[in-house]
């Protein structure tokens, strides 16, 4: 199997899981040297209108008075960035806008020949059905390949 043009899509949230995944997702890069995005998404009160869009990090860090949620997501991402540390990969940090399961299901879909890694909150079954699971939404929609990691 080529992997020629294939890249790694790591989802990453504030959860354990979410930690397990990016180290999961790191190795796998580093063993098969493929780049690397790391993406979080994030839906801000202001912007429940279902819209996906991409947010620039340089941006956010050079403004005042932005969205919390979207400075939150871009200390996250720099901790997942720092975390991934001296490994020979190329790394690309994402933030994206919008509902996190449709962001990363749309995001994955611009890619070309992405492997999406994702971590699974373990929310109780009652919980999950409730509000939805990132993970299981990705696995049923996603148009790529999705690891999910416990």
């Amino acid at each position: 199997m080529s992997f020629r043009n294939t890249s790694l899509l790591i989802a990453v949230d504030d959860s354990e899981s979410a930690g397990r995944a990016l180290d999961f997702g790191l190795d796998m890069a580093e063993s098969l040297r493929l780049p690397v995005r790391i993406v979080h998404a994030t839906q801000p009160a202001a912007m429940r209108s279902g819209e996906v869009r991409s947010i620039d990090l340089d941006r956010i860090h050079e403004a005042t008075g932005t969205v919390p949620e979207y400075e939150l997501g871009a200390a996250l991402l720099d901790r997942a960035v720092a975390r991934a540390g001296e490994r020979q990969v190329s790394i690309e940090p994402v933030l994206l806008g919008g509902d996190p399961a449709e962001a990363l299901i749309r995001y994955a879909a611009e890619c070309d020949r992405p492997i999406l890694v994702v971590g699974r909150r373990g929310r109780g079954r009652l919980q999950g059905l409730l509000m939805g699971s990132v993970s299981d939404k990705t696995v049923r929609l996603a148009q790529c390949p999705v690891i999910v990691i416990n």
